[in-house]
């Protein structure tokens, strides 16, 4: 528990909510998908085991949403977090921050001093920086302390995405080191007009340090712009993915009839028919043409179907998962039941972005 009482504690969460209302007002907009982002990271700090569906049902009882297993999965998969050793590493590390956090903003110098060096490590035990530890960390630093939160700063924080939110984490540091005289680490992260200007006449030494804090400012300042501008065109990238699997969903629709899935019904029989010399009515040629043109569309926008339709399999619970399965209810974990597939499901192989589920059925 942080004492939030203290004076200089309170002026630590004072620096951190100015600079919250900063990076809010940079942010302008809010992006629905980030917010659900920080939401999901919210929920894993709090049970660093927590896997897709239970996610997905802490965020329905939490936040009012309707999410399934398969959305909470993309979500790991677009935050490059779908491998669930490498996610609790992630929070593991972001957890360790945040314990040192509560030394640093209490005024202990060594604790400070371990958050420094810690928050700039990467999270990841590979030796690889993730895009959103410092998001992570920050959230984390909010959940594992919700007192900290005197300003209501938590809904602004989860407006926030990866670059605003690293800048922020920045700007907590510099916050606790105004505060207590503590050094400030020179990286990208020296940012905090400090100073109020209309106050007594600073010393040489004031001035020299007010003009390395401009300094940094305008360094920290550029940076952060540039950041934005690479987010700002990886969302548009990841825009018009969406936009696609978009459309291959809605084509393989109920409501359109299973566009891809009749693509390989119709392939697959007229297969059959050659192979058994079948001569086909020459007036349907124009179709099969446009049948074999439109799958060739389908592949050359990498876009395939993930099981074999028609196939028989023998599978238990925990492989129909994430399928629409028809049949009777599991009675165990490790029951087998025999199933075939009805729709072979359809992946966006460059993004391994689900396109829609694949469905079986029980064999009798």
């Amino acid at each position: 528990m942080i004492k939030v009482q203290e004076q200089k504690v309170k002026e630590s969460l004072q620096g951190m909510h100015d600079a919250m209302q900063r990076k809010v007002k940079r942010g302008s907009q809010v992006k629905e998908d980030i917010v659900i982002e920080n939401r999901i990271f919210s929920i894993l700090c709090s049970d660093f085991d927590l896997g897709p569906t239970k996610t997905a049902i802490a965020m329905n009882d939490r936040y009012g949403y309707d999410m399934t297993g398969d959305e909470v999965i993309q979500i790991f998969r677009n935050r490059r977090m779908a491998n669930p050793n490498e996610r609790k590493e992630l929070l593991e590390w972001a957890d360790s921050v945040a314990v040192q956090f509560a030394g640093a903003i209490e005024g202990k110098r060594d604790a400070y001093d371990k958050f420094e060096k810690i928050r700039k490590e990467p999270a990841l035990k590979n030796g690889k920086k993730h895009d959103s530890q410092d998001r992570m960390a920050a959230i984390m630093i909010y959940a594992k302390y919700p007192e900290i939160d005197i300003f209501d700063d938590i809904e602004s924080l989860h407006l926030l995405g990866n670059t605003l939110a690293r800048y922020y984490f920045y700007d907590i540091s510099d916050a606790i080191s105004d505060v207590y005289g503590f050094p400030q680490y020179r990286d990208a992260n020296k940012k905090k007009p400090v100073a109020k200007e209309n106050e007594k006449k600073l010393t040489y030494e004031q001035a020299l340090r007010r003009v390395d804090q401009l300094e940094n400012t305008l360094e920290r300042t550029n940076t952060m712009l540039q950041d934005l501008q690479d987010e700002f065109q990886e969302q548009l990238e990841a825009s018009k993915v969406k936009e696609l699997a978009d459309f291959f969903a809605k084509l393989n629709s109920e409501k359109y009839g299973c566009i891809l899935d009749e693509l390989l019904v119709v392939r697959k029989g007229v297969d059959e028919l050659r192979k058994n010399n079948y001569e086909l009515p020459i007036e349907i040629n124009g179709l099969l043409i446009m049948v074999k043109k439109l799958i060739q569309f389908v592949r050359d926008s990498h876009i395939e179907p993930m099981m074999k339709i028609n196939s028989i399999r023998e599978v238990i619970a925990s492989d129909v998962e994430f399928c629409n399965y028809e049949g009777t209810p599991f009675n165990t974990p490790e029951e087998k039941k025999t199933v075939k597939v009805v729709s072979p499901g359809w992946i966006y192989k460059d993004k391994e972005l689900q396109i829609s589920r694949p469905k079986v059925k029980e064999e009798e």
